[in-house]
């Protein structure tokens, strides 16, 4: 702390406090995040998750990292500050009164490239959400707030733990199932419908219809001046199979908004996004026509079994003759029956294996199957975060949650946070 002066206290949740200083031989604004060190090696390594993440990511649309450091039981993290705000409040001064589309197309292109470079270093945000995503005195979006953020092993990984805001995860939270990048689509969608409608897409009473209302993917549609393709986003990435929602790198390139969002981005971020399709010529289709059209579709079977191709050269003024096209020969053809009716259907195991190999009772043939059966991920009812969550006021449900498991053997959820 001692390299920097406080200006003042810009927040305070359970982890902490978020802190403007500037250096002490500088004027330059910075976002310090003080959080609590816990007393347990796992807590402190959870804690310092964020720093690490955050320090990796070298990306216009994510928040900058500035430096990390722990004194006095606390973590320091300092990162860059967005003077313009976040989207929440964007959204709250906006008094009823839309944004316009190429705003919002704007502002949710360079959300979706900041997203496509996290997934791209295969980590989830887990909390994407409007008081997450900050706006500079230029316009420039940033994604922030990594504290809930995990790394994956593999581009095809799972998370399980439930982190989040219970008004942004995706239903296959809410039903305990694991879940991958398609997660922080659907989250990147409930921002998008805030900003179209100033309003969540989910409203309820309740946290069993809200939970209802998420896994049913029920929402009330645009204003009907939004455009057809801006409609047709917001229903994809509301599928509640993530495997029917596009992924963030299909958005922005080859989905059919992409060519509204294109018009907000800068040439460089257009060639990163765009995927390079090899179109079929005309010239070599015609080519491979007159190939064709010079070879027999006619092939004949020796008495030795050997196959011979049959070659015969059209007339030039008979190719455009239909009449005169080779055709396909009617009836079975035998060629291919005449090489395997002596042929023996072995396994694809070698033939001594298979000498060696005898019949095996039922009973081990079971047993053998049973011990194939895949481990299933462990799952619970949706209830069972129902059961925890309904002791806590339905206005909370914008805030960040964790749960975890206390041990891997017991099913017992522990409460670990709320920001």
């Amino acid at each position: 702390m001692d390299q920097y002066s406080l200006v003042k206290v810009i927040g305070q949740g359970s982890f902490g406090r978020a802190l403007l200083v500037q250096p002490i031989n500088g004027e330059q604004n910075y976002v310090m995040k003080e959080i609590r060190l816990p007393k347990d090696d796992s807590g402190i390594r959870n804690s310092r998750r964020e720093a690490v993440l955050l320090s990796r990511m070298k990306h216009s649309n994510v928040v900058a990292f500035i430096d990390s450091f722990e004194a006095d039981g606390h973590l320091y993290i300092v990162m860059e500050f967005c003077s313009g705000g976040d989207l929440l409040l964007k959204i709250r001064q906006q008094k009823n009164v839309l944004f316009t589309e190429d705003v919002i197309l704007k502002w949710f292109a360079q959300m979706c490239l900041g997203t496509k470079h996290i997934h791209d270093k295969r980590v989830l945000h887990r909390d994407l959400k409007s008081k997450n995503i900050f706006l500079t005195d230029s316009g420039t979006v940033k994604l922030g707030d990594f504290g809930s953020a995990c790394s994956l092993n593999s581009a095809k990984a799972y998370a399980q733990t439930y982190v989040g805001t219970p008004y942004y995860v995706s239903p296959e939270i809410w039903d305990n199932k694991p879940y991958n990048n398609k997660s922080d689509v659907w989250s990147l969608g409930c921002v998008l419908y805030e900003l179209c409608t100033l309003q969540h897409p989910f409203q309820s009473s309740s946290w069993k219809s809200l939970i209802l209302k998420v896994c049913r993917g029920t929402y009330a549609p645009l204003p009907s001046h939004f455009s057809y393709e801006l409609h047709y986003l917001i229903k994809n990435m509301f599928k509640t199979n993530p495997k029917d929602r596009p992924s963030v790198h299909t958005i922005l390139s080859s989905h059919r908004v992409s060519r509204l969002l294109h018009k907000h981005l800068v040439p460089e971020k257009k060639e990163l996004v765009q995927e390079r399709t090899h179109h079929w010529k005309r010239e070599e289709g015609e080519k491979v026509a007159m190939f064709l059209g010079q070879k027999s579709l006619v092939t004949t079977t020796s008495t030795e079994g050997t196959l011979q191709e049959e070659q015969s050269t059209f007339e030039n003024n008979c190719i455009d003759d239909p009449a005169s096209r080779k055709r396909w020969a009617v009836g079975t053809c035998n060629t291919v029956m005449g090489v395997l009716r002596n042929a023996d259907i072995i396994s694809t195991g070698s033939m001594e294996n298979a000498e060696q190999t005898d019949l095996i009772s039922e009973a081990e043939y079971v047993e053998t199957q049973e011990r194939r059966v895949r481990k299933q991920w462990d799952k619970d009812p949706p209830e069972r975060l129902l059961s925890i969550l309904e002791k806590v006021q339905l206005c909370y449900g914008f805030e960040t949650y964790t749960l975890r498991r206390d041990g891997q053997s017991s099913m017992e959820t522990k409460w670990m946070a709320l920001r």
